[in-house]
């Protein structure tokens, strides 16, 4: 993870970073790209579990991390793995200075697992407030990934939700749901399926058309002069339904194709053949409504396993 070197006079004008650079500040990090960071033991004590748990080590024990190296003294450098825009970003939120703007999660994500592995909950925190925002809410999956893995189960429901917007079988998603851990990307292929399965099954039953009324190819009559009618128009807005939500689970997009979709105008427009009669076939108000709550009445979230837990952030 790291290593510690003593300072070396071999070593000429260190590069410290300008907000980091005070001489009474007793120990210096230093990123792989060789940008030095002078910061207060105390900061890190107080920010970070793994530095504390470093710093308070007696000499000559081990610490407890993949290097097996003591406690460094004031005049040895800590050799870090992240770059410095990383370590500049985490030390700023650890040490209460002002935050460069954060817009994209390639900018985060580094920070947040640095923070993970630091142990430094309050720049875990800060970062965990900021993927709320309005700036990172078009990435679910990522927003999922990130919730699922540091076990925020309250963001991980609201990403699931915001997941149903996407078709998690368009290569484009592919790198984001490779992220996951196979029982995560269970849940959410599970939630996306049980949507459009249950969608499927209730389009099936009353108040819609049956699917024993659409078998029977003798039954249709209109509902006042009993004339034969057709269920042609149904049966095509059903399938236009049914293809969409596959596209897309949210069902936003099928409310709003009831209303300009061909197959629905056909559909609402259809009318008994009898000229006498003319009366409508479908009841687009009521047709409309139904499946509106229809599609309120899916699930949502993924289920999270009892063991998740949410941990103190």
């Amino acid at each position: 993870m790291f290593t510690i070197k003593e300072d070396s006079d071999a070593i000429q004008r260190p590069k410290y970073h300008p907000l980091f650079s005070l001489d009474d500040a007793d120990i210096v990090l230093a990123s792989r790209d060789g940008v030095l960071f002078r910061v207060p033991s105390m900061t890190l004590k107080m920010t970070s579990s793994w530095f504390r748990a470093m710093f308070t080590l007696p000499q000559g024990t081990p610490v407890s991390s993949s290097s097996q190296r003591s406690p460094p003294e004031p005049s040895e450098t800590i050799y870090l793995d992240e770059d410095s825009s990383t370590l500049e970003t985490l030390l700023r939120m650890a040490c209460g200075l002002e935050i460069p703007p954060l817009g994209t999660w390639d900018e985060v994500e580094p920070v947040l697992y640095a923070a993970e592995k630091y142990e430094m909950m309050g720049p875990s925190s800060i970062i965990r407030a900021l993927l709320r925002t309005p700036t990172f809410a078009d990435s679910p999956l990522r927003m999922y990934a990130a919730a699922c893995h540091f076990g925020w189960t309250e963001d991980a429901y609201t990403a699931s939700t915001g997941s149903l917007t996407l078709n998690l079988h368009d290569s484009v998603h592919r790198p984001a749901l490779l992220r996951l851990r196979t029982t995560d990307l269970y849940l959410l292929f599970e939630l996306h399926h049980n949507r459009r399965a249950q969608f499927r099954a209730r389009l099936g039953e009353s108040p819609f058309l049956t699917d024993a009324q659409l078998s029977d190819a003798a039954a249709p009559r209109c509902s006042r002069c009993r004339e034969p009618v057709s269920y042609a128009e149904w049966r095509e807005l059903k399938h236009a339904m049914l293809y969409e939500l596959e596209r897309r689970p949210a069902g936003d997009t099928v409310l709003t194709g009831l209303e300009v979709w061909g197959t629905a105008q056909a559909c609402w427009s259809a009318k008994c053949k009898n000229v006498r009669c003319q009366s409508p076939v479908y009841d687009k108000t009521l047709s409309s409504k139904a499946i509106k709550d229809v599609l309120d009445s899916l699930p949502n979230t993924t289920e999270m396993l009892p063991s998740d837990s949410e941990p103190a952030a």
